[in-house]
């Protein structure tokens, strides 16, 4: 089959990475897949950029030309908002848009990926982050009556006026409008919640859309909204199990320089110890002060992964900034004992199964998708949204039994194992993708 994904970038955080490992295990297994990003970061030959300035303005051929010769420089501070900035001025209605709050679907490009000229045609589309300043939402109307369209949702973007996750909010149901927090990611200037909402509607209406969540916390929305999906199905993410495994836990920590008696917990999120108001990496460190408190202080150490790289005085700290090689973060989650994930909002995060994957025992917020990747009390525990005072208990009962916290480990990586392999989760796509093919013949 020939199979296009579309994702923000093929390297970010878990959602692309998620997209990135499945077009790369679609070629594996002999499809002829393509990976479409907004920003292309590795070097793969199955990842090709979109073209934000075809079909704009007669001077977007200038901004075109300004933007290779940004891209030539070495990075900078503010590279990528330079050209964000270029890519808005090539078609100013996006700068206006963005300006009153309506959120940025021009990019004409998208309606010309099924020309009959193009060199390549797709058997079906695999969308995946579709937010992101770089896709056309009203294309998914025309691609998918011309061929199937499956679109794997990893957060309630789809279902609302802007934000990536409505936490305690109920707008959505009716409409959004009034919002209350612009500012979450996708931030907006300006409240055009309703006309955001009112817009994808009206798509929605036009498409016969397949779609999939790794979670079935995120179905149940999906069923509740606007959406109205032809087919839909819970599909797991899956971890590529020949990077993440148990393995010498000694070796790792001699590797990473992490004391060999040290009871280790990471942290690890795209934003690293940055604020976001989806991963919350205070809750994290204020469970840390605490049991810094207590008889364990001296054992303790935290890792955090992701972020920026930052210099501590404190040697019980170590900031590791993100990680482009997986097998580095797989060396990391090696060293743990635990892994601390006290997300605010979450749909059904990849580092849980990595470190999971990797031996270490997991506490967590229960929200989202999480409880269906924990068996509470047998390779970790749930914890309510905010409560450092709770997950500071659980780290240090977990070190009062070291016995117990290594059983726990062993269970998620075996858990893990037998369900939530990458290779499941391309099988599970795969045999959809055919199905369509099939329905055809």
């Amino acid at each position: 089959m020939k199979i296009l994904l579309f994702s923000t970038y093929d390297r970010a955080g878990g959602a692309e990475k998620v997209a990135f490992d499945l077009c790369r295990s679609y070629c594996q297994r002999g499809h002829d897949a393509r990976l479409l990003v907004r920003y292309k970061r590795t070097q793969e030959p199955f990842v090709f950029e979109v073209d934000p300035y075809r079909d704009t303005t007669p001077w977007a051929g200038m901004c075109r030309h300004l933007e290779k010769s940004v891209r030539r420089q070495s990075a900078f501070r503010g590279q990528y908002r330079l050209i964000d900035m270029l890519r808005r001025l090539a078609l100013p209605q996006r700068l206006w848009d963005r300006w009153r709050g309506t959120e940025d679907f021009n990019y004409p490009f998208t309606w010309h990926l099924l020309d009959a000229d193009n060199d390549w045609q797709p058997d079906v589309i695999h969308a995946h982050n579709l937010h992101g300043d770089y896709f056309d939402l009203g294309a998914l109307s025309m691609l998918s009556q011309r061929l199937p369209v499956v679109w794997t949702l990893h957060d309630t973007w789809a279902i609302t006026g802007h934000c990536g996750y409505f936490i305690d909010c109920e707008r959505w149901r009716t409409g959004c409008g009034a919002c209350p927090d612009l500012g979450r990611p996708p931030a907006i200037q300006r409240d055009r919640t309703a006309a955001n909402w009112q817009q994808k509607q009206t798509i929605y209406r036009n498409s016969r859309l397949a779609i999939s969540t790794p979670s079935r916390w995120l179905m149940n929305y999906v069923e509740q909204s606007m959406l109205l999906p032809w087919q839909a199905r819970v599909i797991p993410n899956g971890v590529d199990l020949s990077i993440y495994h148990p393995g010498d836990r000694a070796q790792a920590r001699a590797e990473c320089g992490i004391a060999a008696d040290a009871f280790v917990v990471v942290f690890s999120a795209f934003s690293g110890a940055n604020t976001n108001p989806y991963k919350d990496f205070t809750t994290v460190r204020t469970a840390v002060q605490l049991l810094r408190g207590s008889d364990v202080s001296s054992r303790l150490q935290l890792i955090c992964i992701g972020g920026q790289t930052q210099n501590t005085d404190d040697p019980g700290v170590v900031y590791t900034g993100y990680l482009t090689d997986p097998n580095a973060v797989a060396r990391y989650y090696r060293c743990a004992d635990v892994l601390l994930h006290a997300a605010n909002a979450e749909n059904f995060p990849l580092v849980v199964l990595e470190a999971m994957a990797c031996g270490a025992t997991v506490v967590a917020t229960s929200v989202g998708g999480i409880p269906e990747q924990i068996i509470e009390g047998e390779t970790g525990f749930l914890i309510a949204r905010g409560d450092s005072v709770m997950l500071a208990k659980h780290v240090h009962w977990l070190m009062a039994h070291p016995d117990r916290c290594k059983h726990m480990g062993t269970m998620a990586a075996v858990y893990a194992e037998h369900s939530f392999s990458l290779k499941a989760q391309a099988e599970s796509f795969v045999n959809w993708f055919a199905s369509f093919m099939y329905s055809n013949c």
